[in-house]
């Protein structure tokens, strides 16, 4: 009998160690992802390089979770939206009609904070040909 509770003590003291250590890992995150809302004004540039090249001057404004901006590209706007954090990711929806593809912030990019400055990476496909997004921001 007294094996058996012995057998039964280690089991449970592994068991601990496990949801400790799983807590622990769990609750670490990569220092350069922003945690919580962006609360703030950022301006800074935005540079595509690929199938199509552009570049523009912009401005954001991100309060709770929602965000507005303009920009300096004539062919392309920024609206205002909503914006969601998800690990090393974050997610715009607009509010307004006008289609992603017509706007200059749109969908799901790569987030990257260092001190006081905010950056927004997506690659993708256009026509076949290799295509990358770069937000550059810094807090005004």
């Amino acid at each position: 009998m007294g094996m058996k509770i012995c057998q039964l003590s280690t089991v449970i003291c592994q068991l601990n160690r496990i949801l400790i250590l799983s807590l622990l890992f769990s609750c670490s995150k990569d220092p350069g992802t922003p945690g919580g809302d962006l609360n703030g004004v950022y301006a800074g540039t935005y540079m595509q390089t690929g199938s199509v090249t552009s570049h523009a001057y912009i401005k954001l404004v991100f309060v709770g979770s929602n965000f507005s901006g303009e920009g300096s590209d004539s062919l392309r706007s920024i609206c205002n939206g909503s914006y969601q954090i998800t690990f090393d990711s974050i997610l715009f929806n607009n509010f307004c009609s006008t289609s992603n593809m017509d706007l200059l912030l749109a969908g799901k990019y790569k987030i990257k904070q260092t001190g006081d400055s905010l950056y927004f990476s997506r690659d993708s496909l256009v026509n076949m040909v290799p295509n990358t997004e770069l937000f550059n921001l810094k807090s005004q």
